[in-house]
Formats: structure tokens, sequence, C-alpha cells
């Protein structure tokens, strides 16, 4: 499972990478631009802290663009009445297969889809206590599109954001297979296409990339 991620970037390289690599332009206020827009960029994310996602502009026309906005990660559900930090339970992930059906994340699955931009996402090896990190990330030095679902629940002071990643197996020639049999699921022009399509079934993008995609830093699990 993930439980850490980086986003070593700025807005301005992420709306650059959405219209290049998903063919979705980052929308924003009328007179905003990503080069003048004061969002925060959280760089270093954990669970139950504030990260960027991206959630689709029109949710009824997703090819309309993206718009970028910091939520919670560790996803609280709606009918939560409590605010996101009394949510005790670990959903900063969601299991591929149960989120259509999980209390938690079925109605985030159905009506709230998000992408998640990230330069790279940490996986440990080694034995307890003296852990190896492995930050994992694109071959090619761009930027990763994570699948992601958002969900906004009551507080005191309103209504608050929070996501979480959902998780798939990872099986024997998968570029993370090596250091974790889960992974998330990382997103093309087609498959974020798919991923944001409320009407479509997106059963058939919840797979690894190819082979080589992915590249490890170190490149080898640690055994203890």
């Amino acid at each position: 499972m993930c439980n850490a991620y980086n986003l070593k970037t700025n807005l301005t390289t992420i709306a650059e990478a959405t219209e290049r690599g998903l063919g979705l332009p980052l929308v924003f206020s009328a007179g905003v631009t990503a080069q003048t827009s004061n969002l925060p960029v959280p760089q270093s994310v954990y669970p139950r802290r504030d990260g960027l996602i991206l959630r689709p502009h029109d949710p009824a026309e997703p090819g309309a663009g993206l718009e970028a906005m910091v939520a919670y990660w560790n996803l609280t559900p709606f009918f939560h009445k409590g605010g996101l930090k009394t949510w005790k339970a670990s959903t900063n992930n969601a299991r591929s297969e149960t989120m259509a059906t999980s209390p938690a994340f079925r109605d985030a699955y159905k009506r709230r889809r998000c992408i998640i931009p990230v330069t790279s996402f940490t996986e440990w090896t080694g034995p307890k206590g003296s852990k190896t990190a492995h930050a994992i990330s694109r071959a090619d030095g761009g930027l990763l599109f994570l699948a992601g679902l958002w969900e906004r629940c009551p507080t005191q002071d309103g209504l608050a954001e929070s996501y979480t990643m959902p998780m798939i197996d990872a099986v024997d020639g998968d570029d993370v297979a090596p250091f974790h049999n889960r992974q998330p699921v990382t997103l093309n022009a087609g498959s974020a296409a798919l991923w944001l399509d409320l009407g479509a079934d997106p059963g058939s993008m919840l797979r690894a990339p190819p082979p080589g995609t992915l590249i490890a830093d170190p490149p080898r699990p640690v055994v203890g």
C-alpha cells in the first residue's frame, strides 16, 4: 500500500503536464493562471496530511478540464459527522476490488473520482528498524498521474474535502512487484478519460503500466 509520496514541482509544471500527457487543461478562476495562483502545492505527503488533487471542473463534462484542490489524504466518508481528524480508520488507500461496495468509498467511487499528481511514491523494504525507502517514479522523468477518489464531509466550519488512492495487485513482472504486492493505478490520457467518466466501467484500466514505465531508487529491494 502507499503511505507516502512526493509532488516536488509547481502548478505551472502540473498544468503543462496535464495538458500534454492527459489532454486536459487546468482550469482556474477568472483572471487566475497557474503562474499567478496562490494555491499551495504540498511537496511531501503522508496520510492525514494535505495533498493536491485534480478533479473535473465540470463533472458532467470531464473532458472540459481539471481544477486543482488541496484536500486531506485519508478519505472521510460523507456520513461522518465529526470532522476529518476524528475519523479514526485508515482510509488513505482503497482496495480496487471493494471500493465500489465499501460503505466508506462507494459514494465517492460513484460520484467523485479524481487524479492525484505525483513525482514519486515511496515503498519500503528491509528488516524492521532499518528499512530502506524506495522512490518510485516514471522512467522518463515525467509526472505520474494516479487514480483517486475524493469526498466531502461536514465540519463545524462547513464542508471539508479528503481523498484516497485506489490500489491494485502488483504481480510478477510489474515494476512495483519487487517492492510491494499492491500498487497505485497509473493513468495515461485514455485511462484518465475512462476513470473520470462516471457513466463508464473503469474496470479495464485498473491494471499496472507496461513493464519499464516505472523505476525505483534504490533500484533493488533490501532483504533482511
